[in-house]
């Protein structure tokens, strides 16, 4: 019998890394509707913390960001939910997106071809050569917490045959463009220590996570239609602002500052 997730996970890790994420930390599951509404309930009933994560081989009711639901095939995927601390500056909420889009890109460069680069749409989507690979989700609970519950969907092992043929030009998987399988755990492990590294480092700052994100922007130049509750604009798109808001030229030269929307539309 081969050895636990847990352990096939943290085999390498230091004694400080395994004192943040202990196995009482970890929780598998075979399929669940959502691993964001698993992991809320174990904060709200006091069984989780920083660093908690919910895996799931198969998930049914996953959410995106605006309520799409979306599936994956069992054992395909990487399906997870994380739980990160929250601290007072209410301000630095909004990172969050950001950061899981640096920790989780870093993670996936470092499986894929040297000098490939994830791109980060904002605020909340994986691609890779001009195609989706994957999708965040952040959730925020204040009781008890508050606590961000960061959910991840990415394409890993599913085979293009397998993607809805009308999705081909949309969405990619690690499988395609690698033309072999990936360890679901070794992604996952790369994962948990970069949001590690990042939460437990003090002289970490935003200003690396915005570098990255501007290095990798899928929206950089795109003509986009911008929906947010309070009106539309069009225009292209201008780059990562110094907060990690959207920035979009208009038709007149002006560059809007963008840090919430209802949808975005390429044109």
């Amino acid at each position: 019998m081969g050895k636990p997730i847990y352990l096939q996970m943290t085999e390498n890790w230091t004694a400080e890394e395994r004192s943040y994420f202990p196995e009482s930390s970890f929780h598998h599951l075979s399929a669940t509707g959502s691993t964001n509404d698993d992991l809320s309930k174990l904060l709200k009933d006091g069984d989780g913390g920083n660093f908690t994560l919910v895996v799931a081989d198969f998930q049914d009711s996953g959410r995106g960001r605006r309520g799409d639901r979306w599936e994956a095939a069992a054992g395909r995927n990487l399906l997870f939910s994380v739980a990160i601390a929250l601290g007072e500056n209410r301000e630095h909420w909004t990172r969050i997106p950001l950061e899981t889009a640096m920790v989780v890109g870093e993670a996936l460069e470092s499986v894929l071809e040297p000098g490939t680069r994830i791109e980060a749409k904002w605020p909340n989507d994986i691609f890779l050569q001009g195609r989706k690979l994957g999708g965040i989700l952040v959730e925020t609970i204040l009781n008890p917490g508050p606590y961000a519950i960061i959910g991840v969907g990415l394409n890993i092992n599913v085979r293009r045959e397998e993607i809805p043929a009308e999705l081909h030009d949309i969405a990619i998987s690690l499988y395609e463009v690698l033309e072999c399988e990936s360890s679901r755990w070794y992604i996952l492990e790369l994962i948990m220590r970069n949001w590690i590294e990042l939460k437990t480092n003090k002289d970490a700052n935003f200003e690396e996570v915005i570098d990255w994100l501007r290095n990798r922007d899928f929206l950089k130049g795109k003509p986009m239609h911008v929906q947010m509750s309070n009106g539309e604009i069009q225009g292209k798109g201008a780059g990562f602002g110094d907060r990690g808001e959207l920035l979009v030229e208009i038709p007149n030269g002006e560059v809007k500052s963008i840090v919430s929307a209802e949808k975005i539309s390429l044109c």
